[in-house]
């Protein structure tokens, strides 16, 4: 399941005017029942900062954009895909969002940082672990 999809043009211009976080807002209810005022939030902050990555013109017009992608048979979902073909191969690239202000490293063990969640100090999967296990279960 995908809580949004569409291409790049068309990822940026929902940012632009305004239009992504009522759609992802509508189709979160519609597909799954329940959103979170925290979720909104993320939404608000980290894809607006997405749509200023994905202006680089570099990243083709028409490369697909997937936001809220549930890996089928697990409860876990990537935030943001963006997919597109080079004309001889497939690619994904998966973006793992967080809203830390700042992160720690974790000595002592490979994977893990330490940042400030929940009202407090807690070890968390690194996001780029995160994408990688992500890339795996797909």
């Amino acid at each position: 399941m995908i809580i949004y999809e569409s291409t790049k043009e068309q990822f940026v211009g929902d940012v632009v005017n305004e239009l992504l976080v009522d759609r992802l807002y509508n189709s979160y209810q519609q597909k799954i029942g329940r959103t979170s005022k925290a979720e909104i939030r993320s939404w608000e902050n980290s894809l607006q900062k997405m749509s200023n990555v994905m202006q680089d013109d570099e990243i083709p017009k028409d490369a697909a954009v997937a936001i809220e992608f549930n890996i089928p048979n697990t409860s876990k979902r990537v935030d943001f895909l963006i997919a597109g073909n080079d004309g001889a191969q497939d690619h994904v690239v998966i973006v793992e969002l967080k809203q830390w202000d700042e992160v720690e490293k974790v000595p002592t063990r490979d994977g893990v940082v330490r940042s400030y969640v929940g009202k407090g100090m807690r070890e968390l999967v690194h996001p780029s672990y995160q994408a990688w296990s992500y890339a795996a279960l797909i």
